[in-house]
């Protein structure tokens, strides 16, 4: 059958063609994938203007870890202490990231509590600061905390339920603690109210620092509080700590990038 000198055939697959050229108006936008942040895995550079967006910073987890492991590595039975030392030292080399020379650069994001003082124009920014060891102050860098419920007894047989909080807690210990008079570690930004009311939120903290290779990178302590029938709330603590040199605290806007201060070192303490 013709229609207008057009067969039916012709006719449908023009249909067709039409049909197909609309499809993609009424396609679904492709959604894209949101970007999850990540740990480094690279030196960090401290002549950078800006940190990347919702930075992360090195893990200090798997670094203290790894270090731990080299530390406490053992010859095996059948391997030279030719050997040994060569796989030690290409793990380390590993762990420098590269590093051309003795030290790494590292950064590690830390938590901070922010305050403005409206009088001042001045936010306050508190950096949450750990035991000090071998006369070196410390840094947290990260925590976390698990908890149960138990029946404890005495030796007269009296119970009660106990509540126990296990915390395990990531340090930074700062090796030259004396270069930095700022010893409270609490940091003052001057800024209008409009501005620290729209930063404060995605406001954070970098701990730039090296470490030196052959140097012992990391130490630890655990800390213990008994559970009592007056206070029944056992608390156990390990702590883990990876020793650095210090650089610098960077504070920075997360979502933006854009870093509000540094403070970095004060002349060395002869």
């Amino acid at each position: 059958m013709k229609t207008n000198g057009m067969s039916a055939r012709t006719f449908t697959t023009i249909q067709v063609m039409i049909l197909v050229g609309w499809l993609p108006m009424f396609a679904q936008p492709k959604k894209v994938a949101p970007v999850v942040p990540a740990y480094s895995q690279i030196q960090f550079d401290p002549n950078t203007l800006r940190v990347p967006l919702h930075f992360m910073g090195n893990d200090i987890v798997r670094l203290y870890k790894a270090f731990a492991a080299l530390h406490d590595a053992e010859k095996a039975e059948y391997e030279t202490t030719d050997q040994f030392n060569k796989r030690i030292e290409l793990a380390e080399a590993k762990l420098f990231m590269g590093s051309k020379t003795e030290t790494a650069t590292l950064s590690f994001v830390i938590p901070v509590k922010a305050e403005y003082d409206a009088d001042s124009e001045m936010l306050i920014v508190q950096v949450h600061g750990g035991p000090d060891r071998d006369n070196a102050t410390s840094v947290r860098v990260k925590q976390s905390k698990s908890e149960r419920s138990y029946i404890g007894s005495n030796a007269y047989g009296a119970k009660i339920a106990v509540h126990e909080t296990f915390i395990n807690s990531y340090f930074l210990l700062i090796n030259n603690t004396n270069q930095f008079t700022n010893a409270d570690l609490s940091i003052a930004v001057k800024m209008l109210a409009d501005e620290a009311r729209k930063i404060k939120g995605t406001l954070s903290a970098l701990a730039v620092c090296t470490i030196t290779k052959g140097d012992i990178q990391t130490d630890k302590d655990v800390t213990w509080k008994k559970p009592t029938f007056d206070d029944p709330h056992e608390v156990f603590e390990q702590l883990w700590f990876l020793r650095t040199n210090l650089l610098a605290i960077w504070l920075f806007d997360s979502s933006s990038g854009k870093v509000h201060t540094k403070v970095e070192p004060t002349e060395v303490a002869k």
